[in-house]
């Protein structure tokens, strides 16, 4: 049975003649999970609202009217009250309070920007956020592009903005039908991949080529098969291009000729994908550490693999042979490039491809740092390797003698994140590079792009306003993110996690309530932690390790002798930290007796990041 995504939906004729007990019971059937307190805000405000809309009548009589509309795979988020007339959408949220705080006007600007970007019906239309705390008896204002009222003057608003109708009457039932495709998280598409769904249709994916990339990778892996060829491809991109959802994607393809497994260093984005597919309990069929995968195939099997496919994501981050030697206590000798090429060669006459999915300035741990050399070492120590490589990585390989083709398709050039995403992406490379003026310009835009930016000196404070502004929409996740070179953090009631294999998965997808959940603000994850990952609104608490000096950033700390270049790690590691937010991203400095973090918080400010309180 079809069951619509709102409490109730009608014209405001409609509305003002529907008796109050009639519209408390939609609310009350479609609104069963949220309990009391929701409903009985709902209880206080139809009987305003059905006053401020007899005073529209009949001007606004054909007008749309959307209860509790629910956005599709948001986890529940509903704005109160959606208003309808063709040119016009009124985005409405009541609080229960007096006065607005700065979560309830970020909230519901979060619904609007979801809107514009993902809701088909709202294309064209102009998009106006409304906050109407019940308590309210002060005059109304705008702040932040908000429009703040009390509600008696919701029918004065509703005048103001639709002065003049078109007279035909607002389609409710075709917008409330009309496609809404949001980009779906990385859990949330690997979910779907795990339970043999198709993924909804993303527009972005589809203009970057995505279907049509991983149709040439599934033609590769099927040529290797028929030629019993080995052969390594290499899909290069920029950051958030899809490279982590191609690979899903293509070891869970139904056309894909020969047995796959999805295998990652990065330990945490895999115990979150075993942990969110396992219902709680890991799943390791699914994606598998690459270090355990190693160790399976290199030391406690001598049998040829299983798995004729091996995609391996964040192949830039590859461990050099020193590494390796250290990490695996001298049981492995080789980079990881060379030790996957050597499961290819236990079974020399059967068909291998290796699909290395490699980002850009990443590379955050010691070891990481030879690149795409390690690669092609790997495939000249060995011998038959066919590399299909876009044009600017197939370059290494013909000069080192490599046959190799080249597909442009296997750059992906485009992103798939929002474009305030590739904005706040931009601003922390000005940022980090020291062009703070530039950032700022930058920085601009995202405030226009309804992307939250803040900057403070007071934890408490940050943590009140994420509580605050998620406290109705419980599938949204946010938490504390520090540098793992913040030794002192513990000061501030920051736990940070520093070992390799904590519990991740209940960190990333447990609610507040949970003893492990990052929703808790108090146990905090580093760069180690975070990166492939993201959270709707990070608290970035940043650490004397990266500091500005006036001039410019400096790099503080012992330095590690296995590291060649340590400035650039820690810039990468800040690179992480600060682009993992997906509505907004708040960032701690604190006080202190250096001078160095007072500069930094100005340096913040000057980069055009919001002082918090404002």
């Amino acid at each position: 049975m079809f069951e619509p995504a709102y409490a109730w939906a009608g014209d405001v004729a409609t509305f003002v003649a529907t008796p109050d007990e009639d519209l408390l019971g939609a609310l009350t059937r479609f609104l069963r999970e949220t309990g009391g307190p929701q409903l009985l805000a709902w209880h206080r405000s139809i009987s305003v609202l059905r006053e401020q809309f007899r005073t529209c009548l009949p001007h606004a009589a054909s007008f749309g009217l959307v209860l509790e509309f629910e956005l599709p795979r948001s986890g529940g988020r509903r704005p109160d009250l959606i208003v309808l007339e063709n040119g016009t959408v009124l985005v409405v949220e009541f609080k229960n309070r007096v006065e607005v705080e700065q979560a309830d006007l970020d909230q519901v600007l979060g619904y609007v920007r979801d809107l514009e970007d993902y809701h088909a019906g709202c294309q064209g239309r102009r998009l106006v956020p409304v906050v109407i705390p019940i308590g309210m008896r002060g005059g109304p204002f705008q702040r932040n592009g908000v429009r703040v009222i009390p509600p008696s003057m919701l029918g004065d608003l509703i005048r103001e903005l639709c002065p003049f109708p078109s007279g035909k009457p607002a389609d409710v039932a075709a917008w409330t039908s009309a496609p809404y495709c949001p980009l779906p998280s990385l859990v949330e598409a690997a979910r779907l991949l795990f339970e043999r769904q198709p993924l909804p249709r993303i527009r972005r994916a589809e203009s970057a080529r995505i279907p049509e990339t991983v149709s040439l990778v599934e033609s590769i892996v099927g040529e290797a098969a028929r030629h019993n060829r080995r052969t390594l491809v290499l899909v290069s991109g920029v950051p958030g291009s899809g490279k982590t959802l191609l690979g899903l994607q293509l070891v869970h393809s139904r056309d894909l000729a020969l047995p796959a497994v999805f295998v990652s260093g990065n330990g945490p984005l895999v115990q979150v994908l075993q942990y969110a597919l396992g219902g709680g309990r890991a799943r390791r069929e699914f994606v598998q550490d690459l270090r355990s995968f190693l160790r399976d195939k290199l030391i406690r099997s001598q049998a040829p693999s299983r798995e004729r496919v091996v995609v391996f994501d964040e192949a830039q981050r590859a461990w050099d042979r020193d590494r390796v030697l250290l990490k695996h206590k001298g049981q492995l000798v080789g980079s990881e490039p060379e030790l996957l090429v050597r499961i290819a060669d236990r079974g020399p006459h059967e068909a291998f491809v290796l699909v290395a999915l490699i980002g850009e300035g990443q590379e955050i741990h010691a070891g990481e740092e030879a690149g795409i050399g390690q690669w092609v070492e790997a495939v000249c120590g060995s011998s038959g390797w066919h590399v299909v490589a876009p044009e600017h990585l197939a370059q290494r390989f013909r000069a080192a003698g490599v046959e190799t083709r080249v597909e442009s398709i296997l750059n992906l050039t485009s992103t798939l994140r929002s474009h305030r995403a590739s904005l706040a992406a931009k601003w922390v490379d000005l940022l980090l590079a020291g062009q703070l003026d530039d950032a700022a310009n930058i920085a601009s835009q995202l405030h226009e792009s309804k992307f939250t930016l803040y900057v403070a000196r007071d934890l408490e404070a940050l943590r009140e306003y994420v509580r605050h502004r998620y406290e109705s929409d419980p599938a949204k996740r946010y938490g504390i993110l520090v540098s793992s070179k913040y030794r002192n953090a513990g000061v501030h009631g920051i736990q940070p996690v520093q070992a390799s294999y904590w519990y991740y998965g209940e960190w990333y997808e447990e609610g507040p309530s949970h003893p492990r959940s990052g929703c808790g603000l108090r146990i905090a994850v580093t760069e180690f932690g975070c990166q492939g990952l993201e959270l709707d609104c990070p608290i970035v608490c940043w650490g004397p390790d990266l500091t500005w000096s006036g001039a410019g950033w400096v790099v503080r700390g012992s330095r590690s002798r296995h590291v060649m270049d340590p400035g650039r790690l820690r810039k990468n590691a800040y690179r992480v930290l600060l682009t993992r937010g997906r509505d907004g991203l708040c960032v701690f400095v604190p006080q202190g007796p250096d001078r160095e973090m007072d500069l930094t918080y100005a340096a913040l400010l000057r980069a055009g990041a919001l002082r918090f309180p404002g």
